[in-house]
């Protein structure tokens, strides 16, 4: 579950609070969130238990079409709800945001909130989808500020934010308990980490939300001991009964190779920053579970199929080639047919102009263009069109 991008929503509106903000238990500047970072592990305890962790997700996830773009977070989901969460090591609370969904075909009217922490004067992170908080936090002391509505491809959404807090907790402080709806399917915590120290070189950095351009995996910044537990149980929600392999193991968000098809791509409709709705986007990128085997082709608009075709990764030839090997010369490229849909594949082509240009070929069972010689295909009138 993507985290939300409150600065880029689209509409404000006005949400009720507490009628104190400020800071939160002591101001300890000794406290590790408030010097620089070291050399050794940030967190040294798993933040729910172990033997209640289904499965746990990288960064850069792709999930079209409500998670087209590559996901600035990991995260884990459990085995039921209600699982209690502590602090991994030693941190500074210092934002709480709280989401409602308005409208959503799974979980409206519900609430739920998201811890914005400081790790030490570099990395910053946050938990999403906590939907119990601990009673050390106190949320009728919050002004609750910076309300937004947005709506993404399926859910109106509203969230506001109580800023300007300095509630410093360490490694084992409980937090709250997460896993939403479990009924429904949605037992998923989200875990970003941001490192100033680190920046993502972007086609088009401008147009990338700043988190995402330094994010990383949070599971590197634990102890060997909680590494070892988390990297045991990396699965990919959509395909569960994969085994990951390859590096980098745990995802990343370096996923742009600027001059080739590989990475994130926008209708060129859209100027700003790029967020939201997310169906007018595609992310083509190596799958990140398996990177050096797959390619994952995460399509949002309905007219690709909407969905994420899982390809063989080639490192020649014109199928199923390797995106960053991919590069302006206008050449017709052919992915497919998608692992999980035999039915559908894509030509492709990058104009010297920069613009990629795709479209879905519908085919038989066996019928692939892919399996043609490429001097037999042609791109369709219906191709979209992208830019960077």
């Amino acid at each position: 579950m993507r985290r939300l991008m409150l600065g880029l929503c689209v509409t404000l509106a006005a949400c009720g609070g507490g009628d104190t903000g400020g800071s939160l238990g002591p101001d300890d500047s000794t406290h590790p969130a408030f010097a620089a970072c070291g050399s050794g592990p940030l967190f040294t305890r798993l933040p729910v238990d172990a033997s209640l962790i289904d499965l746990v997700a990288v960064v850069g996830g792709v999930g079209a079409p409500g998670h087209t773009l590559p996901t600035a977070h990991a995260g884990f989901m459990t085995t039921r709800a209600d699982v209690p969460l502590v602090a991994p090591g030693d941190l500074a609370i210092t934002a709480v945001r709280r989401t409602r969904y308005v409208q959503s075909p799974t979980r409206q009217g519900e609430l739920d909130f998201a811890l914005d922490f400081q790790a030490c004067t570099q990395v910053r992170g946050w938990f999403g989808h906590v939907t119990r908080l601990a009673s050390t936090i106190d949320t009728t002391r919050f002004r609750w500020s910076e309300c937004r509505s947005y709506d993404t491809a399926e859910e109106r959404v509203e969230a506001c934010t109580a800023t300007g807090l300095r509630l410093t907790v360490r490694a084992g402080d409980p937090l709250g308990a997460m896993a939403l709806s479990v009924e429904r399917g949605f037992r998923a915590l989200d875990v970003g980490l941001v490192d100033a120290r680190v920046t993502h070189p972007f086609a088009a950095p401008g147009r990338h939300p700043p988190d995402n351009r330094s994010a990383v995996c949070p599971w590197e910044a634990f102890d060997a001991a909680s590494q070892a537990v988390l990297f045991g149980k990396l699965r990919d929600p959509a395909r569960p009964s994969l085994v990951p392999s390859g590096t980098p193991r745990c995802g990343t968000m370096n996923v742009d190779v600027s001059g080739t098809a590989q990475g994130v791509w926008a209708d060129p409709s859209i100027t700003g920053v790029l967020a939201g709705d997310e169906r007018r986007y595609l992310a083509l990128v190596n799958d990140p579970y398996q990177p050096q085997t797959a390619l994952a082709l995460s399509l949002g608009p309905t007219e690709l199929g909407a969905r994420v075709a899982i390809v063989p990764r080639a490192t020649s030839g014109r199928v199923n080639r390797a995106f960053d090997q991919i590069t302006a010369d206008d050449a017709l490229h052919c992915y497919g047919p998608d692992q999980g849909a035999p039915t559908m594949s894509w030509l492709l082509r990058l104009a010297p102009t920069g613009r990629l240009r795709i479209a879905r070929v519908v085919h038989g069972v066996g019928a692939s263009p892919c399996g043609a010689a490429p001097a037999t295909w042609s791109m369709p009138t219906t191709a979209l069109e992208f830019v960077r």
